[in-house]
């Protein structure tokens, strides 16, 4: 019979912006950590907005309980290795919803040996069963060579403090980090805490000439902030801490790069992590801050097909705050005011008639259509064009159309992502020139190492990706 472990905190501070909904919104995270060299610490972040539990009464407050259940399968031994509950647990004295703000965050470590591995995350409401999400990873666990230098992820996280309380859950090499699984910011939470482990140092970056640079960029690369200090440490393997203030950034989705540089042998390893700025004080629709500019822009006047274009198009960058903002909207007015400050949060050039990112996003929209259209679906809507618009143009591309027992596929390769990435697209059905994403190695893509086995010719592979 499976186990229910109650993990129970609640954050004092919420950057949620979301009410009661009959779905359960439910997040998880995780990040990567050397344990042996052919093992690692796998760390599972999840949280639940406290406002989105059922309470049942007891006889001195209100009680809400939020299951979460982990399985997790080793797919190179087909072989399922964990399947348990996790619990989040909400202790409130009233049930009004103006007084539930805060988020339900937990963690759980696990020890894994080196290989692939799927992991499924079910979030359910105890006293309402129906309400309820699922989230699942891919995580492949590569060994680290204690004859390399190498890395941990980035774990993002809304507090870091020191601490001697090696019992928390939230403890870790003598701190205590709060994850932020969500990996949502702004609203009060302006400063992002970040923690990463950097082992055996001296193996390929022996020497004093080593730099830490940490950089925040846009999507398309474009760097926002960047920082440097040089990586004095007597230590062969040892963590590395630091916060930033994002008070700064307007509303988007950032990358947040960590580099370890040597700048005699311009050797370099890097890591990355993505994030989101929220600020709920600036409604979008109605941003006085700039009317003059809006009412001299072509949306004062723009027409309804135009603005519900250029919204349908913008779904690859907009956050999940922004989409519920404007299907809360009503009216035309209130529409076109949304779509004109959407472009100016991102404008690369502050005050500048002309606006570079919208202009290079609707670019690489039209590019996408030229070149990616299949059957009667627009390019832009394709897994190639999606890629094409959210990564830009490919470093390399691998075409192989007719190969002798293979479906054709495509191999995209990026050389500035995550220190090179690649996606991997094919037919679903052999000659019909439909490219599907089957593979890709980009952080939060689809992902199946697998996928050359799936191309067979006399195989019909119906995954949805």
């Amino acid at each position: 019979m499976k186990n229910i472990f109650f993990i129970i905190l609640i954050i004092i501070f919420c950057s949620s912006i979301s009410v009661a909904q009959k779905k359960l919104y439910f997040y998880a995270d995780y990040a990567l950590f050397k344990n042996t060299d052919s093992k690692s610490t796998v760390e599972i972040y999840f949280s639940v907005n406290q406002r989105d539990l059922r309470y049942t009464k007891t006889e001195e407050n209100f009680l809400a309980h939020a299951n979460i259940e982990v399985s997790i399968f080793d797919k190179g031994k087909n072989k399922l290795v964990f399947d348990d509950f996790l619990g989040l647990q909400s202790k409130v004295t009233d049930t009004n919803k103006q007084s539930l703000n805060n988020k339900l965050i937990g963690q759980q470590n696990f020890s894994l040996s080196t290989g692939d591995y799927l992991f499924k995350l079910v979030g359910s409401d105890n006293f309402y069963k129906e309400k309820c999400d699922t989230l699942t990873f891919d995580i492949n666990i590569a060994a680290f060579d204690s004859s390399k230098t190498g890395l941990s992820d980035i774990q993002i996280s809304s507090t870091m403090e020191k601490s001697k309380d090696s019992k928390s859950v939230f403890y870790k090499n003598g701190l205590e980090i709060t994850p932020n699984p969500d990996a949502l910011f702004g609203m009060n939470l302006n400063t992002i805490f970040y923690y990463l482990e950097i082992y055996s140092i001296n193996k390929d970056f022996g020497g004093d000439s080593n730099y830490i640079i940490t950089t925040i960029s846009d999507l398309s690369n474009n760097i926002i902030r960047q920082d440097y200090k040089s990586e004095l440490s007597k230590y062969d393997a040892f963590i590395e801490t630091g916060k930033i203030s994002i008070d700064s950034l307007d509303k988007g989705v950032y990358l947040f790069k960590v580099k370890l540089m040597n700048t005699v042998t311009g050797k370099s390893l890097e890591k990355e992590k993505k994030f989101f700025v929220y600020n709920k004080s600036k409604n979008i629709a109605s941003d006085k801050s700039d009317d003059k500019s809006y009412l001299k822009s072509e949306y004062e006047s723009m027409n309804s097909d135009k603005i519900d274009d250029e919204y349908a198009k913008s779904i690859y960058i907009r956050t999940t705050p922004e989409t519920d903002e404007y299907n809360k909207l009503n009216t035309l007015d209130e529409k076109r005011k949304y779509m004109y400050f959407f472009w100016q949060r991102r404008q690369t050039v502050p005050n500048s008639p002309v606006n570079d990112y919208k202009i290079a996003y609707f670019k690489r929209v039209s590019e996408a259509n030229s070149l990616f259209k299949q059957g009667f679906m627009e390019g832009w809507k394709t897994d190639r064009g999606r890629i094409y618009i959210t990564y830009g143009k490919p470093s390399d591309i691998e075409n192989h159309p007719n190969e002798a027992e293979s479906k054709g596929y495509e191999i995209w390769t990026y050389d500035a992502i995550q220190g090179g990435a690649i996606c991997v697209f094919a037919e679903r059905e052999l000659g019909a020139g439909m490219y599907y994403l089957v593979n890709s190695t980009i952080r939060g893509e689809f992902r199946d190492d697998n996928w050359k086995s799936r191309l067979n010719k006399s195989s019909n592979s119906n995954n949805n990706n």
